[in-house]
């Protein structure tokens, strides 16, 4: 009976750390930007948005080996590693004008 109970314990414990992971949902977030127009982006983000400027393989790779940890698709990350994109040439264009 012990040994169940230290098996549900620790798919429980297994269970709440893959829930807060993947809780964290990247793509619902606004882009903010530095005063040096850097993408603040939290380390997770970081890897995503460097895989999605490598290309759509390096990308599609790097989150179909995670998959069950990201929970993320393929495609909405694309977007938003280009909204970040285009929100960075924005503020820098800004910066340029003043």
């Amino acid at each position: 009976m012990t040994t169940a109970r230290h098996y549900l314990s620790q798919l429980a414990l297994c269970a709440a750390l893959l829930a807060a992971l993947a809780a964290h949902p990247v793509m619902a977030q606004e882009v903010s930007l530095g005063r040096d127009c850097a993408p603040q982006l939290t380390s997770m983000e970081q890897r995503l948005y460097q895989k999605a400027n490598e290309g759509p393989d390096a990308l599609r790779n790097f989150i179909f080996i995670r998959r069950a940890i990201l929970q993320v698709d393929t495609y909405e990350t694309a977007i938003w590693a280009v909204a970040v994109s285009r929100a960075r040439v924005s503020c820098m264009k800004r910066a340029s004008e003043t």
